[in-house]
Formats: C-alpha cells, sequence, structure tokens
C-alpha cells in the first residue's frame, strides 16, 4: 500500500522508501532504500537523503549547504504539503513568495541571524498590517523550527524577534434597523439568498458558497455545514493564477448543525422548488464562488447607503443579536462554528457589555 511519494507498506509490516542515488554505466536510475516501522520515520528519512544529495554531506553529523530558498521548497514541498490542506498550501507558498523570498532566498540557511528577521519584519512593517505580519512570521518560523529539528541549524533564529502588536478592530455589526432594510431588500431577489442566510445563520461566506440542497432536513429545520468553497493563489510555477477549491470547512469546529428560523426555512423552501443546481446559490445553474456573492451584497448596500459595511459583518450581526437575546456564550460559539470559546468571547467583548452591566446590576439587590 502506497502513502505518498516513494514511499509503500511492505508485507511484512514495515515501510520502505526508495530514493535515487545516481547513474548506472547503462545510464538508468540507481536507487536506494530505506526501512522503517512507521511511515513518518521513513519520510524524515528521505527528507534528510534529498537535502544531503543536493547539498553535501560531511560525516555523520547532518550539514545543510543550502540557500533559504533552496530549504524553503523542501520544507514546503515535502514536509508541509502532505499534512496541510491544498488551500493552506496555496497560501503559505504565496507568502513565502510575496514577503520572504525576496529578501532572504539566497542567503545561506545557516547564516541566517535574528538580526535578519528583525530586518525581514520591520520591512513588512511598511506595507502590512500587524495581523499580517504576524500569519508571514509563523510560517517562516516553523520553516527554521523544522530545520533546526532536523539539526541543519543550531538555533532558530525567530525566536527572540518583537512582533508589531495587533490592535483588534472592534466588531461593526448592523443595527436593527439596518439589518430590516438589508433583509427587506434581499427578499426581492434569489441573490439575496446568500445574505439572508448570513444573517439568519452566521454561516462564513464560502459556507455559503458551498451549501448544498442535501445539506438541509426541512423537516427538522436543520442546516449542515459540512464544507467550503474559495478561490486560492496558485503557486508561480504555474500559468493559472488563481483557482476556485471545494474543501472542508476551516476547522473541525467549523464542521456544525444549525437550527432554521422560521423566516429563513419559509425562503429556501421558496427557492429551492425553482431550483435546478444541487447548489443553494447559483448562477445560471452553476455554484458560485465567494467574489460573486460579494458583488452582490455590495450593489445591495450600496442601494441602502450601507458602503462601509462588509459581507462579514452580516455575520457579526447574527452573533451580535444572539448576545442581545440572551443566548448562552457557548451555544454562540457553537453557532459560528469558533475554533473556541475564548476566540468568541475576544471577539464579541463589547456585545457583551450589556448583559455584564445587567448581571452586575442583579448584585445590589443580593
Amino acid at each position: 500500500m502506497a502513502k505518498g511519494e516513494n514511499i509503500y507498506k511492505r508485507k511484512d509490516g514495515r515501510w520502505e522508501g526508495r530514493y535515487p542515488k545516481g547513474r548506472k554505466a547503462d545510464g538508468s536510475i540507481h536507487y536506494g532504500y530505506i526501512y522503517a516501522r512507521s511511515y513518518r520515520a521513513v519520510k524524515e528519512q528521505l527528507i534528510d537523503k534529498k537535502a544531503q544529495k543536493s547539498f553535501g554531506y560531511v560525516g555523520v553529523v547532518k550539514e545543510f549547504y543550502g540557500t533559504f530558498g533552496d530549504w524553503a521548497n523542501i520544507w514546503l514541498a515535502d514536509i508541509m504539503a502532505p499534512t496541510i490542506k491544498e488551500s493552506t498550501y496555496a497560501s503559505y507558498s504565496s507568502k513565502l513568495q510575496l514577503y520572504v523570498l525576496p529578501w532572504l532566498e539566497k542567503r545561506s540557511l545557516k547564516k541566517i541571524t535574528s538580526l535578519d528577521i528583525d530586518k525581514l519584519v520591520k520591512r513588512l512593517s511598511e506595507s502590512l498590517a500587524a495581523s499580517s505580519i504576524h500569519i508571514v512570521f509563523r510560517i517562516v518560523k516553523s520553516c527554521f523550527e523544522a530545520a533546526r529539528e532536523r539539526g541543519y541549524i543550531y538555533m532558530n533564529p525567530c525566536e527572540r524577534t518583537s512582533l508589531p502588536r495587533i490592535n483588534k478592530q472592534k466588531v461593526q455589526a448592523l443595527s436593527r434597523s439596518q439589518q430590516k432594510a438589508v433583509e427587506a431588500e434581499s427578499m426581492k431577489s434569489i441573490k439575496g439568498l446568500p445574505i439572508l442566510l448570513a444573517l439568519e445563520t452566521g454561516m462564513r461566506i464560502g459556507e455559503i458558497c458551498a451549501l448544498k440542497w442535501e445539506d438541509i432536513d426541512f423537516e427538522t429545520a436543520v442546516l449542515n455545514v459540512r464544507r467550503t468553497k474559495q478561490r486560492i493563489t496558485m503557486p508561480s510555477s504555474t500559468e493559472q493564477r488563481t483557482k476556485v477549491i471545494e474543501t472542508t470547512p476551516k476547522t473541525d469546529n467549523a464542521v456544525r448543525s444549525i437550527p432554521l428560523s422560521a423566516k429563513i426555512k419559509k425562503a429556501l423552501l421558496h427557492w429551492m422548488k425553482q431550483a435546478t443546481s444541487e447548489y443553494v446559490v447559483t448562477s445560471n445553474q452553476h455554484s458560485v464562488e465567494p467574489r460573486t456573492v460579494s458583488y452582490r451584497f455590495e450593489r445591495i448596500k450600496h442601494k441602502l447607503g450601507l458602503d462601509k459595511v462588509s459581507f462579514h459583518a452580516l455575520r457579526h450581526t447574527f452573533a451580535t443579536r444572539c448576545v442581545e437575546l440572551g443566548v448562552n456564550i457557548a451555544a454562540v460559539s457553537s453557532l459560528l462554528g469558533h475554533s473556541s470559546i475564548k476566540l468568541t468571547l475576544d471577539t464579541y467583548t463589547n456585545s457583551f457589555l450589556e448583559e455584564q452591566r445587567a448581571a452586575i446590576d442583579k448584585l445590589a439587590f443580593i
């Protein structure tokens, strides 16, 4: 049974890995073989062999003579690619190409210091928001850590780097009157259905685009979030710049069931009678991608004078209304598909102010 490139499980239970060692006299490839009790052990040794073959090997001590660019390619293609989703791989690749390799690609991996990383962060600060810098830095740090774990460098140069502080933006939700106006406008056409779904379920835009009729149980009035859709940036080596993919939600918690309100159930039943696709949100019988839904919302919000409101604000509006109605925070977190209750609390701190004030007022009567 194969699991990964040139790695197979043998009948005796061991894993076997094959790698090219050189060429025979007749020009054919001469292969070397590695055996271990686990796939991971074989994979790690194959990575070592690839690094040693390309960049030199001295005695029994691991040495890597390549550049950061050389190592980043090995790290991304051989270590990360088998364990992460295609969308995550595309994100890592794009960020390395845009923000890191222009400065570090040709530098020797072993000679990059903490000062070099400090300079990189300073350069990034000239064009990126603090939150984006943190994301890029985590990728770079993971890349160096993988090299350290394999003995190619003695210390991760990212360990002592100071990052700019992230100033969390206040969550902007629609007021009740604004929400009613958006709902009224959205109910005029099927193109407004994704806006209604966001307001009534708190689903992310990608989850709405990937929603199928089979995901909705009208008897129990429950909607199941099982997948998401997004446009990803392709590696620079390919001719295609971007592509739309459908994949599992961003976290395990994002796979969830959401009860339907009477309002959204009625709207869904109405539009299902006219459906010609397995997808709920469509254009000419084909499923749509997030930017198409965003464009539809742009037209509605411009008509209502809400130009500064993003589609994501609809999700915030759903959460805010839940909080205002006294819904338990754990339930709100579950409905949103957050990875933790802490994330929900951190995101909607201001929304809980009235609830907290009411709790304090009750203490006065004890």
